[in-house]
């Protein structure tokens, strides 16, 4: 899921994207789906480091973590002497990715044209695709897609929304300023609150607050949560956690996806005022939105490394029927391992080693490996070798 909407990872070569990935996309968007082409789309926020670390390029990664299914266009871009015909490799590479992904593996559609061969390791099972008929691909993508109950309708329910206390508004902080431009937003708040007796900074971040959990506006509640953001990060006393608690509860993403960065950003200046069960809430890969439970179990990750209790979290998405909740929970281990072993619980991590999915073991087995193998600036004090210590010895050490 990505901004609000059922994602699909589209996988072409830029040959044929005018008069077949272009087609194709239109046709999904008419069926309420969010078809995405990676050469057309900007980078995501880069605040989930797992998306590079498993080896794709971070852009690709964090598309691949958002969609719900991913389809390859399977063109004849290259021909060699004998006449064999191969798609290009990004195609490919693309393909290998997305079978690495829980959410991803048992949703990868490939449809060729005649005559295209793939690499030996990629299933034989695929559609076939005549390029002068995208209206036919899409036809059988979308086909696919119901059966996998790939559907606008498949969105999670949204949580109750909560009530705002209305103001008067502060357009000038608005005027011309893009959703995400966090330095921008900085900017313009800082004079702003630097100018205000405290009374007026508080009115201010209420009233950004409620353009938030209220606006109509898609991108003016975009714009408001950078501009909130900005202002915790010039005055976190203007955040209450009850005001980042009722984002955490908003029916609508971009209040979820402000309450969930704003947590993040506490738990690396302030860890003790985060609440776990606020947290916990938002990092739910199987259900939430990108935008949403990436920088949340960014905030997890970040959190592990200086409160044990946070490694609840991890255990209940390791408990998870959803593969990509746990495969969420054996990355973070992996993310806290490269930083510090130390905080890595090692039955957590043995328990995520040995889950039944091959992907979700593999990756725990990558943070086992790293804990073990990397050095702790606290293992003299502790008097510990390089192997992970079980939680008893991790309270220890962090008291």
């Amino acid at each position: 899921m990505l901004r609000g909407q059922v994602a699909v990872f589209l996988s072409c070569s830029e040959k044929f994207k005018p008069k077949l990935a272009w087609p194709v996309r239109d046709a999904l968007a008419g069926e309420g789906l969010y078809a995405l082409i990676m050469s057309d789309e900007p980078p995501l926020p880069d605040v989930w480091p797992a998306a590079g670390a498993r080896g794709a390029e971070p852009k690709t990664g964090s598309y691949l973590d958002a969609a719900s299914a991913f389809v390859a266009l399977c063109t004849a871009d290259y021909e060699l002497s004998d006449g064999s015909q191969y798609p290009r490799a990004n195609v490919i590479d693309e393909i290998q990715q997305a079978r690495a992904l829980p959410q991803l593996r048992d949703r990868c559609q490939v449809v060729k044209s005649p005559g295209v061969l793939l690499p030996s390791d990629i299933t034989p099972t695929y559609d076939r695709l005549d390029v002068a008929r995208p209206a036919e691909a899409a036809d059988v993508i979308a086909e696919q897609l119901r059966r996998w109950r790939i559907t606008p309708e498949s969105l999670p329910a949204a949580p109750h929304p909560v009530a705002a206390v209305a103001a008067d508004d502060v357009d000038a902080l608005f005027a011309g300023l893009r959703p995400g431009a966090r330095d921008e937003a900085r900017r313009r708040l800082y004079p702003l609150l630097r100018d205000r007796d405290p009374g007026r900074r508080r009115w201010v971040a209420g009233e950004l607050h409620r353009e938030i959990t209220d606006s109509e506006d898609h991108d003016r509640a975009l714009v408001a949560a950078s501009l909130l953001e900005a202002a915790w990060g010039l005055d976190a006393a203007l955040v209450p956690g009850e005001m980042i608690e009722t984002l955490a509860a908003h029916p609508r993403y971009p209040a979820r996806s402000c309450a969930a960065n704003l947590l993040a950003g506490r738990a690396a200046v302030a860890p003790l005022d985060v609440p776990v069960e606020v947290l916990g809430r938002l990092a739910s890969p199987s259900s939430e939105d990108w935008f949403v439970w990436a920088p949340a179990m960014a905030a997890v990750a970040e959190l592990l490394r200086h409160r044990p209790d946070a490694c609840v979290i991890l255990e209940s998405l390791a408990a998870s029927a959803d593969a990509r909740d746990r495969y969420a929970a054996a990355a973070a281990l992996l993310s806290v391992a490269g930083i510090r072993p130390a905080a890595v619980p090692a039955a957590l991590a043995g328990q995520l080693a040995g889950d039944a999915d091959p992907l979700v073991a593999a990756k725990a087995r990558e943070a086992v490996s790293a804990a073990e193998q990397a050095g702790d600036p606290d293992s003299d004090r502790a008097g510990r070798g390089r192997q992970v210590e079980g939680l008893p010895r991790l309270h220890a050490v962090s008291a």
